[in-house]
């Protein structure tokens, strides 16, 4: 599969929450996407964390970073990806 639309969990140092993620694969095999549906305060937490998880329903999971930068409101997130995608 080289696309997800739906649920992620996304795990990063006391933040343990679902949100929606729009996810693909890039033609270099790079992978990111948009994650949204999220409390300001989470996001805020995942974007001062060293290292976050994301984990889909099927228990699939890679790391990724946030892109971009952060503003309260904001309605989605841009996510880039590391390793192999979890889709």
């Amino acid at each position: 599969m080289t696309t997800y639309q739906g649920p992620v969990t996304v795990v990063a140092d006391d933040v343990d929450v679902t949100m929606q993620a729009d996810l693909s694969v890039a033609k270099e095999g790079h992978w990111g996407g948009r994650l949204s549906d999220y409390e300001d305060a989470d996001m805020f937490k995942v974007l001062a964390s060293d290292s976050a998880l994301m984990r889909l329903p099927d228990g699939k999971q890679g790391r990724f970073v946030l892109e971009g930068k952060l503003a309260p409101g904001q309605t989605a997130m841009g996510v880039l990806g590391s390793g192999p995608a979890p889709f």
